[in-house]
């Protein structure tokens, strides 16, 4: 029997899914990307409040297995369920980026000194998770209120 005969009595008829797998979890990528850092933004702020996931899951009317959902970073979130927690929690999780607001993040300066290696300076605070047509932004200079 030859390594090619050997081969295909050990190789399945049946057909795979496995390329259609692989191709939607890199089509989903990005959106888990965003996701997560939603997630870690909650998460964040409910430390700063002092609150467990049972108490933003009574101030939302949800059931506390879906604020467990939404900070395991695997929900899809919706604009209505983004702004309802934005409205809870105090703070603007996701903002689309304008042409206003690129240009503004463009007029970010970055000066170096000997006292600091680096400083920023911003004419504005921006949202820590940004987002505009094709590409998701995590400002690491975003100050939490």
């Amino acid at each position: 029997m030859t390594n090619k005969e050997k081969f295909l009595t050990l190789v399945s008829k049946e057909e795979t899914k496995t390329v259609e797998r692989a191709k939607a979890r890199l089509t989903n990528k990005k959106y888990s990307k965003l996701s997560n850092l939603i997630a870690f933004e909650i998460l964040e702020r409910l430390d700063a409040l002092g609150w467990k996931q049972k108490d933003l899951a009574e101030k939302m009317g949800v059931s506390p297995q879906q604020v467990n959902k939404w900070v395991k970073g695997n929900e899809n979130f919706t604009i209505e369920t983004l702004v309802n927690l934005s409205e809870v929690l105090g703070v603007e999780l996701i903002a689309v980026a304008t042409k206003k607001d690129q240009k503004l993040v463009e007029e970010v300066r970055f000066t170096y000194s000997e006292v600091y290696d680096v400083s920023v300076t911003q004419k504005r605070l921006v949202p820590r998770i940004t987002m505009n047509e094709n590409r998701v932004y995590e400002n690491p200079y975003a100050i939490a209120n």
